[in-house]
């Protein structure tokens, strides 16, 4: 099986976050047919080649998709019997950039390396739920932390993230998603002249003050790596269930993206600068993910690839996972970030094999 008969394989099987059976039973039985250890663990597959030596080597790829939007815009199935279409050198299928390219290059990859002698032992784990919460990869950490941490000196990671191979990404900020909710009079939109304490624009007010609030901070704080934190309002709702009534009640939704010399204190930060307000936090907080530019695995794929760009993520992904456990981690993949979470979504076929390539230099030279 070639690994553009893998790539259409995984693309037409369905596999939405917390729904990855499907695609994990693929991979093991795949690796029954090649001979290749693995292990389930906490709903990620583990492909295991151990040959006792002081360093390793992390492959990690997501499983897992979001979903697919409207199905009417799709020129081509998203997944089904179907999917996988081949136009003009690119595969189409949900998936297929973000990160099933990068499952397709693994299970290549673990295909060659089972027959090498290898100088650094490799993990390729397909993990879950990258999506929604990253608690696949936060599984596996705290697995190879309990199982492997102290039989290795030297340890680090590659996620398959889709970079379309020209660029590595070393970190990303940390997640904050805040709701804001102001507070006033309700009452009959007929008569706005006894409304007075306007709950919407009070609202109004302080979302310019937190505006204010977040150009003083991306002025002051600044990280050489991922930037300045951002603060973006993503939604406005009140209570009323009437076009006629004034809501006692407004809330906004904030998505905050931090670095690391804020990250920790921006909330409570957030809090003094606006006492009156309610300030709570929409489920738990995401830290940030930071490799050194001056590690040895980004110096190992500075040599192998030409013209590599070392930047940054702008969205959160699994770095922090690695990073908190000081396992170095970088993204690479095959994918593209143009189609990504989009209907359409495709990758270029050549980039697979190239980056199986890639991947196994990597191994060589780590």
């Amino acid at each position: 099986m070639s690994s553009l008969d893998i790539m259409k394989k995984i693309v037409q099987i369905k596999s939405l976050s917390g729904e990855e059976n499907n695609l994990a039973d693929f991979i093991m039985d795949f690796a029954k047919k090649n001979k290749i250890s693995f292990e389930e663990e906490s709903g990620n597959i583990i492909l295991k080649f151990i040959k006792n030596n002081s360093k390793a080597l992390i492959f990690n790829a997501h499983m897992d998709t979001v979903k697919p939007g409207d199905l009417s815009l799709w020129k081509y199935p998203p997944f089904g019997k179907k999917a996988g279409v081949v136009k003009s050198g690119k595969l189409y299928g949900l998936g297929a950039s973000d990160a099933k390219a990068s499952i397709a290059a693994f299970l290549e990859l673990a295909k060659e390396i089972v027959k090498e002698q290898l100088k650094s032992d490799v993990f390729i784990v397909f993990v879950t739920k990258e999506e929604v919460d990253g608690s696949g990869s936060e599984n596996f950490v705290k697995y190879f932390k309990n199982k492997y941490s102290k039989k290795y000196k030297e340890v680090s990671a590659i996620l398959g993230e889709p970079t379309k191979l020209s660029s590595i990404e070393i970190g990303h900020r940390g997640n904050i998603f805040l709701k804001i909710t102001t507070f006033g009079d309700g009452g009959h939109s007929s008569c706005p002249g006894k409304i007075k304490k306007h709950a919407v624009k009070e609202m109004m007010e302080v979302i310019t003050k937190i505006e204010k609030i977040a150009g003083d901070i991306q002025k002051k704080y600044k990280d050489p790596v991922l930037g300045a934190t951002s603060f973006c309002l993503t939604g406005i709702t009140g209570a009323n269930d009437s076009y006629n009534k004034v809501s006692p009640v407004c809330s906004s939704f904030w998505d905050i993206r931090t670095i690391p010399i804020i990250h920790n204190s921006i909330v409570s930060f957030l809090k003094k600068k606006l006492p009156e307000i309610k300030i709570e936090y929409i489920g738990s907080p995401t830290t940030f993910g930071l490799t050194s530019p001056n590690s040895k695995i980004v110096g190992i794929f500075k040599e192998i690839v030409p013209d590599l760009i070392v930047s940054s993520s702008p969205a959160s992904n699994d770095i922090c996972f690695f990073t908190n456990s000081q396992i170095p981690a970088v993204t690479f993949g095959p994918g593209n970030k143009e189609s990504e979470h989009k209907e359409n979504e495709y990758v270029a076929i050549t980039n697979i094999d190239k980056s199986v390539a890639i991947y196994q230099k990597i191994i060589n030279k780590f």
